[in-house]
């Protein structure tokens, strides 16, 4: 190019300027309009030129744009179908079938010219194509073309390039991710094990494109969704349809799943939903997904970070819709993944009893007599456990750490829901908490934490310690109850400094309230300890309770700091001092030996109490916490030595014991003092106030009367002689005693009655002269009232009613003649029939230790049968199958089920289904062998050798169902390389071209030698039980697995301590099913030995299923063949003493 002449520049400064560049400007031509099929094809022809390619992609979306946007469609869909029917050309390089191959070539040359709009444009109209095609129900036979060209490899290529570009080409991304999502979302997810079959190129930089989220400013619409939405919508979308094989291996793609939850605090809400609600019912519901799946998606970092969203804080996308907040989706999903066992996290619990313990194994602690008693001591690992407890479940052992309970409500709810569904992650959590100092601290965090240890200490002990259905035969650890009691955190020194806080009443408190709940557990486990010591006789549970209480004696503090702390208190601080008494009475119930550390002037507290308490100021709140107060200190009296009951303090008008009982008359009906009244019991019958031969309670019956008294001024004078008279009585029952015989001798001429007479009527009768004497009429017609309907109420209860008519005469005779007092009491023998009196008291006969269970409930049986029903896995006979699989493809065929079916046939009754079968089979196999299906040549081989085996036997008789449930089941297996039976089965099918038609295949493969796989053994077996319970119906099945000894193997296999879990159960189902067979149950008795092995297996706790079993067996077989075979034995006595375990 030559250079600007100079006459051309004005000034000098423009020959500095460097000509600017000139763009060549292009008419974007707008999108037709489509009238015909004709002119779609003319559009959509292959170009070279990118202007016109591009156009005709956009005339195909608008095209599909006005499907939606249309009410008439008719024509629309006609034009689409001829355009389908004309697209179709084959692909050279596999022979498969090619639909649109000009959208396709298209395609490839935008990938060959680097054009990246053109790279953007086809899978996002592809992706709108599936879209569409999948709303009109006649278009589903060319979604399937169009998802099987998508699928073939170069089409593969290209979406792995698109897949792989530059992170700043977001553009190119997201329309290959919405293309695959539509893929494996087509017509239920027809596609999706296929789309996952070909991850190598259809997930390829997955887990990378989970990292490109969202950067802009506000928040992601949902609209415009960013890379890692869209990858997040693949991801979902493969694990919703996904059958359960491909959803297993899906799960072990680590860093997939590890980038799904990875940046899951930044997604914007809507997304968040979608990923909880598909991750709650598509893998921790899915009952078929087993739990080392699930595990690799809900492990301990992933639900750490699901945990973040307790604090998230992005705005709603859509203001005004009523949507569940995320922080309580986030909530509802952990607490389910967490909590429940159904969903296969949490692993068998066992309480209080470590990991890799057997507290059934007594062998070396009382085996041989001539060996030195050593107690818990010769139990090795009965002194472990104080630094770390291994445990079952290590995922929410590991999770449960990262969690804040004291700055989140819910966090703490979650984490108390954990602790309470496995109670063996209590200790093991607090062990990990030694470095969070417990010091008295007045802070949110102190506040917080606080509240939350006060919660987990209110969790209950788990029954039985958390060991099955019974006690164990040897205590858990004592550090391990003991941190579920009083926690490392909570040491002595701590708990002290609490209660030493002068200035600081609410650390107080707290301190208080959980020494108050600490306390009461231990009561409880205390008691645990002694019913199990009870039932086995063994000493081990008593020595473990001592040690239990002696190491929780060193962790609580001393009682001298709780007086010195309840002394300290304001007279105003009703909730402190209510909860302070509580705790000293429960250091004298639960820790007795330091409870006498320290000395008490119970009786000064208590008179203080009892001032207090008759202030007519108090408001009902604080009339109710000094009521508790005062319940309280006279239990703590209780247990005083020096405590005079009878005694009047100074400045009181009646003694304590008549407090005590004033008190239990005023609290309403229906909230009555239950602590209180053991105290009044106790003290009644230590001093023989009261009689307690009735059936109803003379002590009730008593206070009742009290409850009569009305609150005046003569009602304190009626209060003064009652005190009075218990006085006299306690002090000197035995003068009264000899009243009582001298009236029993006069009403009944004879001393050798004893008569159930209260001793307090004899001295009301002694001190009633003084009374009239001193009283004012007022005051003693009020107390006749009292005495006459006592006495009423004494006959009533049936007391010696000779002897109360004689009491009342004597009244009679001592009160003033025509006054109101005389006619009252006369009155007495009138208001038996209308006095009130309680209830009969309800004692409890018999002990625990000697209730027998003889029998199972209906209730315990049926919901045994549920679920070990032996008619589960029984598919019927499905005849359709024998034309179903023609008009489905080879993949259909054998990942649907359909050959599974045909397969069954070959063991029906019916001879020409049988034949059907045979020629059905063989005719698939050929299809088969002539296919593009990956794992052709094995199944194959296998169907070929199963028509071989079939032949041999099916014009006379069904084919054994172990054989046929052999092949459905190795159907799957050969379908899937990474199966672990994978290289047993195809070794199986090169050992012979047929099957001996008497034998279970890989049976003894399966148990006897190593697996193919580490690890892999008890997989194996899961897949041969599973197979061996599907191949049991008939008798002839049952001969067969009687001739191989297949039972006997069970029963050794079920033995097995390391046995994994639910294998049991399989075995249980397989016996369930062979006693539904007609002679079964008679053939496992005298053939297997059953019933022996049964009753050692109940004897050694093997829980109700077997005991359910046992009785089935016993009703099924044939009782006259069994009491022959066992030389008379009654098996109604077999039952009722296995049952008796």
């Amino acid at each position: 190019m030559g250079k600007r002449p100079a006459d051309e520049i004005v000034n000098g400064n423009q020959a500095y300027l460097k000509r600017q560049k000139i763009k060549s400007s292009t008419n974007i031509t707008p999108p037709d309009e489509i009238n015909s099929a004709r002119q779609l094809r003319k559009v959509l022809a292959f170009d070279q030129d990118a202007a016109r390619s591009k156009h005709g992609i956009q005339t195909l979306k608008k095209f599909l744009d006005d499907f939606s946007n249309s009410e008439d469609k008719s024509l629309r869909i006609s034009i689409l179908r001829e355009y389908f029917e004309s697209q179709s050309s084959t692909n050279d390089d596999d022979k498969a079938e090619l639909l649109l191959p000009d959208i396709m070539q298209t395609w490839s040359f935008a990938s060959q010219s680097n054009d990246d709009s053109l790279l953007s444009a086809v899978p996002a109209v592809l992706a709108l194509l599936l879209r569409t095609l999948s709303t009109i129900l006649e278009f589903s036979e060319y979604g399937m073309k169009l998802g099987r060209t998508l699928l073939q490899k170069r089409q593969q290529e290209l979406m792995a390039r698109g897949l792989t570009a530059n992170k700043s080409k977001e553009f190119v991304i997201s329309p290959v991710l919405r293309l695959l999502r539509e893929l494996s979302i087509f017509d239920g997810g027809v596609l999706a094990k296929q789309v996952f079959r070909a991850r190598d190129q259809t997930f390829k930089g997955l887990a990378r494109n989970l990292s490109l989220r969202y950067n802009g400013d506000g928040v992601e619409d949902h609209k415009k969704p960013s890379v890692r939405t869209n990858s997040l919508r693949l991801v979902l979308s493969s694990i919703k349809f996904l059958p359960v094989e491909s959803k297993r291996e899906f799960l072990n793609q680590r860093d997939i799943v590890s980038a799904l939850t990875k940046d899951i605090r930044d997604d914007p809400p809507f997304i968040i939903r979608d990923i909880l609600e598909t991750l709650k019912i598509h893998v921790l519901l899915d009952t078929k997904l087993p739990r080392d799946a699930k595990v690799k998606l809900a492990n301990a970092s992933s639900l750490g970070r699901i945990a973040m969203l307790y604090r998230y804080d992005q705005p709603e996308d859509e203001e005004g819709t009523a949507k569940k907040p995320i922080d309580e989706v986030a909530h509802d999903f952990l607490v389910l993944a967490c909590t429940s066992p159904d969903v296969g996290l949490m692993s068998r619990q066992s309480g209080f009893y470590p990991r890799g313990i057997d507290p059934d194994d007594v062998h070396g602690v009382d085996s041989d007599e001539s060996f030195i008693d050593l107690g818990l001591d010769s139990i090795e690992w009965m002194d472990k456990y104080t630094e770390k407890i291994p445990v079952r479940t290590t995922i929410l052992s590991d999770f449960i750490q990262s969690l804040r309970p004291w700055s989140s409500s819910k966090q703490s709810d979650l984490l108390l829901s954990i602790l309470k569904s496995a109670p063996e992650l209590f200790a093991d959590y607090y062990l990990g908490k030694k470095d969070f100092s417990f010091d008295p601290k007045l802070t949110a965090t102190w506040m917080g934490y606080s509240a939350f240890v006060f919660s987990s200490l209110q969790l209950p002990i788990p029954k039985y310690f958390g060991y099955q259905d019974r006690y164990a035969r040897l205590p858990p650890p004592p550090a391990v109850v003991l941190e579920n009691i009083l926690p490392q955190p909570l040491s002595q020194k701590v708990l002290t400094r609490c209660l030493t806080q002068p200035h600081n009443n609410l650390i107080t408190f707290f301190a208080i309230r959980i020494l108050c709940v600490a306390m009461s557990k231990l009561l409880k486990a205390l008691e645990m300890y002694q019913e199990a010591a009870l039932g086995s006789g063994s000493s081990l549970w008593t020595q473990a309770a001592d040690r239990l209480v002696i190491e929780f004696c060193q962790r609580c503090p001393p009682i001298k700091e709780v007086i010195i702390a309840y002394r300290r208190m304001s007279s105003t601080d009703l909730m402190q001092r209510e909860a302070v008494t509580k705790l000293l009475v429960l250091y004298f119930e639960a820790v007795p030996r330091i409870a006498l550390d320290a000395k008490f002037g119970v009786s000064a507290a208590l008179a203080d109490c009892l001032k207090a308490i008759e202030d007519s100021s108090l408001d009902p709140q604080d009339r109710t916490l000094r009521t508790m107060e005062l319940e309280n200190v006279f239990r703590f009296a209780q247990f005083s030595p020096g405590m005079r009951w009878f005694g009047k303090e100074e400045g009181l008008t009646i003694s304590p014991f008549m407090a005590m009982l004033k008190l239990s008359s005023e609290v309403p009906v229906d909230l009555p003092l239950l602590k209180l009244r053991s105290v009044l019991v106790s003290v009644v019958e230590e001093n023989q106030i009261l009689q307690s031969q009735t059936t109803v309670s003379a002590l009730d019956t008593f206070v009742l009367r009290l409850r009569e008294l009305t609150a005046n001024a003569n009602s304190s004078v009626t209060y003064a002689f009652i005190d009075d008279c218990i006085l006299r009585c306690a002090a000197k029952p035995v003068k009264y005693l000899f009243a009582l015989e001298e009236i029993c001798a006069e009403t009944h001429k004879s001393q050798a009655t004893e008569s159930p007479v209260s001793l307090l009527s004899l001295a009301i009768l002694e001190q009633w002269p003084f009374a009239v004497k001193s009283m004012q009429d007022i005051a003693l017609e009020e107390t006749a009232t009292f005495v006459a309907r006592f006495l009423a109420g004494s006959i009533k209860i049936h007391e010696d009613k000779k002897v109360i008519k004689a009491i009342v005469q004597k009244l009679i005779a001592e009160s003033p003649e025509a006054s109101a007092a005389r006619s009252t009491i006369d009155q007495t023998r009138k208001l038996v029939d209308d006095i009130e009196v309680p209830d009969v008291k309800i004692t409890l006969s018999g002990s625990p230790e000697k209730i027998e269970i003889n029998d199972i409930s209906e209730s315990e049986k049926s919901k045994v049968l549920s679920n070990l029903d032996p008619g589960s896995g029984i598919e019927q006979e499905d005849p359709n199958a024998l034309l179903k699989w023609t008009a489905k493809e080879v993949d259909e065929v054998v990942e649907g089920g359909y050959a599974k079916s045909l397969i069954m046939l070959l063991s029906s009754n019916i001879l020409s289904i049988r034949k059907e079968a045979a020629t059905n089979i063989a005719k698939f196999a050929a299809k088969l062998k002539d296919s593009s299906f990956d794992e052709k040549d094995q199944i194959w081989l296998l169907l070929c050798e199963l028509i071989e085996t079939a032949k041999q036997i099916i014009d006379q008789e069904p084919l054994p169902t172990a054989i046929s449930a052999f092949a459905s089941n190795a159907l799957s297996v050969l379908n899937d390389p990474l199966h672990c039976m994978y290289p047993k089965i195809n070794k199986f099918l090169t050992s012979s071209p047929t099957w001996p038609l008497d034998k279970i295949p890989l049976i003894f493969k399966v148990l006897d030698d190593s697996p193919s796989l580490d690890d892999a053994h008890y997989l194996e077996m899961g897949w041969l039980l599973s197979y061996m319970l599907f191949g049991l119906r008939t008798k002839a099945d049952l001969a067969i697995y009687r001739k191989r000894h297949v039972f006997e193997k069970l029963f050794s296999i079920y033995n097995s301590t390391y046995l994994a879990p639910g294998l049991r159960e399989k075995i249980l189902k397989i016996m369930f099913r062979a006693i539904s067979i007609e002679g079964g149950s008679t053939t496992l008795i005298t053939r297997f030995s059953a019933m022996t092995w049964l009753q050692a297996q109940v004897a050694l706790g093997g829980g109700m299923p077997l005991k359910v079993l046992m009785e089935t067996m016993l009703e099924s077989c044939d009782q006259q063949r069994v009491k022959n075979w066992s030389k008379g034995a009654s098996l109604q006595a077999i039952k009722v003493d296995t049952l008796s375990f």
